[in-house]
């Protein structure tokens, strides 16, 4: 067998062990609360600021955002809005939480 499968099998065992000496007291769950608020709606004003504030280009931006260059554009022109997953991203770009490099 190999090494991989001997560490999980040892590992499997020890659980076992463990399990059946302390009843599980060791393996502890802990719930988490997470509270979700709306994303922000962001106009093509916020989007440009966002980009440059950042030092991104139209072409960055959009690659982080796995969308085209031509939907930066269309935002930042207010022909359209970024929703969903493109506006979590935004909102962690102006909240500095992430940074873009080329």
């Amino acid at each position: 067998m190999s090494k991989t499968y001997e560490k999980i099998a040892d590992s499997l065992q020890e659980l076992i062990v463990d399990m059946e000496a302390t009843g599980g007291a060791n393996l502890r769950q802990e719930r988490v609360s997470v509270h979700i608020v709306p994303a922000k709606k962001y106009t093509g004003k916020d989007v440009k600021a966002i980009r440059r504030a950042n030092g991104l280009t139209q072409s960055l931006l959009a690659a982080y955002l796995c969308v085209s260059k031509k939907t930066i554009e269309a935002w930042e022109a207010n022909r359209n809005v970024p929703n969903g997953p493109s506006s979590r991203l935004l909102e962690l770009l102006e909240r500095r939480v992430v940074s873009v490099t080329a």
